[in-house]
């Protein structure tokens, strides 16, 4: 349209701008201004709200306030985008400034303010204004029950939820997020369930949220209601809800169903890889893992540190050594993936398993910072296959200090000394254990 000679009227300005509003796009929408500037329509009400509008929703408050100290008009939708631009970036003190010198206000303006405190957990100020409101309408309800759910009070989520008279999708979806968040898994599948017979829509978040409550808990029965909801077309199949569905599917130990998902998949994030990479490892098809990670790069996908544990698992679990070291390279040097703690654990296990344990203890002193105690376990799993008296005394002095509830690693030491006959030195160690109490650790994963 500009290279063409036709200029836009202040409607399609207006137009222009939101567009990038809801995208949002920052660079293009500052460009639009420019025209706007360029073409002496800065003074144009709509022109202006829709500016200040684009500000807000991107972001940047600082720009958003510019446009509304310059308006000569203002209306309760200006004021109330400028609330929102501050409640975008967490300026609430601002916010409130603006809120409590406005001439007019209305329950988008009301809940603005709720919202924006409810999301920095400041619930007691969002509770006392959702106590003054006139009138609430469904965000407001939702922003309540998110708040006490992001700060774990989830009886008070409960007791909001209780005094809506007509529950709508929403605050639905904001009770099963509030209880899968805070480990109510239970309760999240039940909520969901209850969705169902009163037939309101599940939307994402109610969907992604009971996803996330089968996955804590390995709910097969629910998974698989899920799934058929979601085949039937009741819900939409987003990236999101895939991803959750895969992770769901891997978590349940249906990994098969999990690879259905990832294929019928049009589109795939490095979220989808990761997750179907770390399934595949933990389920022993180590093969297939780095297939798909061949795949991945293949596609172009960006591997992250999350793919990398499950591929560096995947090594270990099949004594893939070599590949193991080729791998934990390229993550440093080609992929520029800052190695954590979890990867430090995967390869000194990878290690510890063919037996080079003095690499996996030089790994460990010359990277002391990134060794918790799942390095050190994993040494000292290795010490305890191979008979290292020596390295096993090193890790479990590590882990004495690191985790001393865990009577786990004192029964290990015991068992490398007795595999070496040291019956004395197994005994004072189990002694030792039994002395201070300690309970068996459950049997847990070491990433």
């Amino acid at each position: 349209m500009h290279r063409m000679g036709v200029y836009p009227n202040g409607f399609t300005f207006s137009s222009v701008l939101n567009a990038c509003a809801r995208i949002p796009v920052i660079k293009e929408g500052k460009q639009i201004h420019t025209r706007i500037l360029e073409s002496g329509l800065d003074g144009n009400k709509v022109v202006q709200t829709s500016l200040l509008d684009m500000y807000a929703k991107c972001g940047v408050a600082e720009d958003a306030r510019k446009v509304f100290d310059r308006m000569s008009d203002r209306d309760v939708v200006s004021w109330t985008a400028m609330l929102s631009g501050y409640a975008k970036v967490g300026m609430m003190s601002d916010a409130r400034r603006l809120f409590d010198v406005m001439v007019e206000r209305n329950v988008v303006s009301w809940t603005t303010m709720v919202a924006g405190y409810a999301s920095l957990g400041d619930v007691r100020e969002a509770r006392e204004l959702f106590d003054q409101m006139p009138e609430r309408n469904s965000i407001t309800w939702t922003a309540m029950i998110a708040g006490y759910g992001k700060c774990g009070d989830v009886r008070r989520a409960e007791e909001v939820f209780g005094e809506i008279g007509v529950s709508d999708l929403s605050c639905w979806a904001a009770m099963i997020a509030c209880y899968s968040q805070n480990g109510w898994s239970r309760e999240a599948i039940e909520m969901y369930k209850g969705m169902r017979k009163k037939n309101v829509k599940v939307s994402e978040v109610a969907l992604v949220g009971v996803i996330s409550a089968c996955t804590q808990i390995g709910d097969t029965d629910t998974s698989e209601l899920i799934t058929d909801d979601v085949e039937i077309d009741e819900c939409d199949r987003s990236l999101v809800v895939s991803n959750a569905l895969i992770h769901m599917h891997a978590k349940c130990g249906n990994i098969d169903r999990a690879l259905r998902e990832f294929n019928r998949m049009p589109d795939r994030d490095v979220i989808s890889y990761s997750a179907l990479i770390t399934a595949l490892a933990d389920h022993g098809r180590a093969d297939e893992a780095l297939e798909l990670f061949s795949r991945m790069q293949k596609d172009g996908i960006k591997p992250n540190q999350v793919t990398f544990v499950g591929v560096l698992n995947a090594c270990s679990h099949a004594g893939l050594v070599d590949e193991g070291c080729m791998y934990f390279e390229m993550m440093t040097k080609t992929c520029a993936v800052i190695p954590l703690t979890e990867h430090y654990a995967c390869m000194v296990d990878l290690l510890g398993r063919a037996g080079r344990l003095n690499e996996a203890y030089r790994l460990i002193v010359e990277n002391v910072r990134k060794a918790d105690a799942g390095a050190w376990g994993a040494l000292l799993g290795g010490c305890r296959v191979y008979g290292n008296v020596e390295l096993g005394e090193i890790a479990a002095k590590h882990l004495f200090e690191i985790e001393p509830e865990n009577t786990g690693n004192y029964t290990l030491l015991a068992n490398i000394y007795a595999s070496m006959d040291r019956w004395d030195d197994a005994e004072r160690v189990r002694k030792i254990a039994s002395e201070k109490g300690f309970r068996k650790s459950p049997g847990c994963s070491w990433i």
